[in-house]
């Protein structure tokens, strides 16, 4: 790898304490904090960068037994994200594909980031900076320039199922995240960035957020097409360096309605699997091979969440009405704005009624203790947490009078700090083994 900035070696040493400092708040015993001193889905850009031989600005890379040693050189690196294959989810490899996982360079398990949820953690993969750095939050995050809260998967606001109804109001997506491009950082050097999600986001602003400095973003529409269209990108530029990410949906989506232990979510992760090998690697010249990678890894896990453990704000009119507004982040990490003068009753409440079900955190405690990473913060982050930090313990979910209406019935959830959520398969594959 690259000789590393002294300055990036200062941050490696902060973010080493700042993991020793999370313990401090008393986290519950269940809950398994970020690592982001090595160990996180975050700490993978500066990895990549640093195979392809890339200086990288952001979090140090992953740790030393994460990234190698690799047998020959690496030119090309292909990333798949299989969003919501938690570690809970690797039994179902291992059992169908066993001499998939036998090919592993390394076979290892990473954190999600805090929020483990989705928009927070591909946010992270694209910078290579934590939340706090980076200042997308969460599913769901009050703008009070915009006297709204808006839901950042659609960009639009709560009160209209809008796609990016937010762009018009002032949100910029090529300025939104407060930190450089992972294929910004590479387009410097050369190295061109490719993604694969599908088509009908390839043109979203989130998209555009994640996307700036990459060469090309391909439309999909199954996964079998995705797996031709990357194949056929590394048939068309042998030896040519580039970092390819490819974006899959369905274990999440699956996990949501079925949980993530149904047979319909692991059907789902074995026909993945079975079209990674048959439509792409097999499928694969020897030129196309040589000098590639390919990285498997999920965003986060899921948690199922069962009916007895649904909390409705609406059955706890004391705690209500000492909120300014429903609470933002999402139902297993909440974010709670307090109506002036109530943040210490609103904690006192929680603390009082349902510490069974969820741990309340100031914010500033929170933030402090690195949960959402080490500094510098984007400017944005404090006024995205409001006051309390409110993370659910077990498969405890806090729904909101509109979630009861829409959400209510999602078996699988995610977001949280439980092992479940939190802990992500690692695999590397060199493609010419």
């Amino acid at each position: 790898m690259p000789e590393r900035p002294a300055s990036l070696v200062t941050l490696a040493f902060f973010v080493v304490l700042l993991r020793d400092y999370l313990m401090t708040i008393l986290l519950p015993e269940e809950f398994v904090a970020p690592d982001y001193a090595g160990g996180s889905i975050a700490n993978v850009p500066a990895t990549v960068a640093g195979w392809l031989g890339v200086p990288f600005d952001g979090l140090p890379p992953l740790h030393a037994a994460l990234h190698g040693p690799l047998p020959g050189r690496v030119r090309r690196v292909v990333l798949l994200l299989i969003d919501g294959m938690g570690q809970n989810l690797v039994p179902v490899v291992e059992e169908a594909y066993p001499q998939l996982l036998a090919r592993a360079a390394i076979r290892g398990q990473l954190t999600s980031i805090f929020p483990s949820t989705t928009v927070a953690a591909l946010s992270s993969l694209w910078t290579g900076v934590a939340p706090a750095q980076h200042g997308l939050l969460g599913l769901r995050l009050f703008f009070p320039e915009l006297a709204t809260q808006g839901q950042m998967i659609k960009m639009s606001p709560e009160f209209i199922a809008e796609a990016d109804a937010l762009i018009p109001a002032g949100i910029e997506p090529t300025t939104f995240l407060d930190h450089p491009g992972v294929a910004e950082q590479l387009a410097a050097a050369r190295i061109p960035t490719y993604s694969f999600k599908g088509r009908e986001i390839v043109r979203s602003a989130l998209s555009k957020m994640h996307g700036r400095g990459a060469k090309h973003q391909f439309g999909i529409v199954s996964a079998a097409d995705m797996f031709v269209q990357i194949a056929r990108l590394l048939e068309e530029k042998p030896g040519k360096p580039l970092f390819a990410s490819a974006y899959w949906p369905a274990v999440d989506s699956l996990s949501h309605y079925h949980g993530y232990d149904s047979p319909n979510t692991a059907a789902e992760l074995r026909a993945v699997l079975d079209l990674l090998l048959r439509e792409f690697w097999e499928r694969l010249s020897p030129a196309a091979r040589r000098d590639t990678l390919l990285c498997v890894l999920a965003d986060h896990g899921q948690i199922n969440t069962p009916a007895g453990q649904r909390i409705f704000l609406a059955d706890h009119p004391a705690l209500q009405a000492g909120l300014l507004m429903y609470p933002a982040g999402e139902p297993r990490t909440a974010y709670l704005y307090a109506r002036q003068g109530q943040a210490q009753a609103v904690l006192a409440y929680i603390q009082a009624h349902l510490s069974h079900a969820m741990v309340a955190y100031p914010a500033g405690e929170a933030l402090d203790a690195g949960l959402f990473g080490p500094p510098p913060y984007s400017p944005r982050t404090p006024e995205r947490l409001g006051d309390l930090v409110v993370v659910m313990r077990d498969g405890y979910a806090l729904l909101t009078e509109q979630e009861s209406q829409f959400m209510v019935n999602l078996i699988g959830r995610h977001g949280g700090m439980s092992a479940a959520e939190m802990l992500v398969p690692w695999w590397v594959f060199p493609l010419d083994s």
